[in-house]
């Protein structure tokens, strides 16, 4: 999806860019939950600005909707998963344990949804500039501090 923005600050290599909210398009929008404005007129969003936009250029920023996407599929099937595995581990590593059935199967979910996590966390730190975040992909307009 492709939207239209106003650069509002810079930092290193993001941007924050203030978007328009139309309800129809920000309902549908992936990349919602990254944006600050989620029930106004206007939103601020982070953006990655590989093209050094700077403060006051109007923007076309590109938010990779299939990515997004994918990468939720990928956050809740890994809990789901690991969920599922810790109990039946916890479950069948009970007899070994000084627990109860019910006991075991809990601290297997729970160990199994602390490395899972720490999995993700990892993850999604080295890929999150790279593929979650919008693009600025075009300058429309340089602004005021360009001269």
């Amino acid at each position: 999806m492709k939207d239209k923005g106003l650069v509002v600050s810079t930092k290193e290599d993001m941007a924050q860019v203030e978007v328009q909210c139309f309800t129809e398009h920000c309902q549908n929008c992936s990349a919602r939950s990254l944006c600050v404005g989620k029930n106004q007129s206007k939103g601020l969003i982070m953006v990655r600005n590989p093209l050094r936009a700077s403060a006051g250029d109007e923007v076309e920023i590109e938010i990779p909707d299939t990515k997004y996407s994918r990468s939720l599929i990928l956050l809740f099937g890994t809990l789901l998963l690991a969920s599922l595995v810790g109990l039946g581990l916890g479950s069948l590593l009970a007899p070994l344990l000084p627990l109860s059935s019910s006991a075991a199967s809990l601290l297997g979910l729970l160990c199994a949804l602390i490395i899972a996590g720490i999995f993700l966390s990892r993850y999604f730190r080295a890929k999150n500039k790279v593929s979650l975040y919008p693009v600025i992909k075009v300058i429309t307009k340089k602004g005021e501090r360009h001269g």
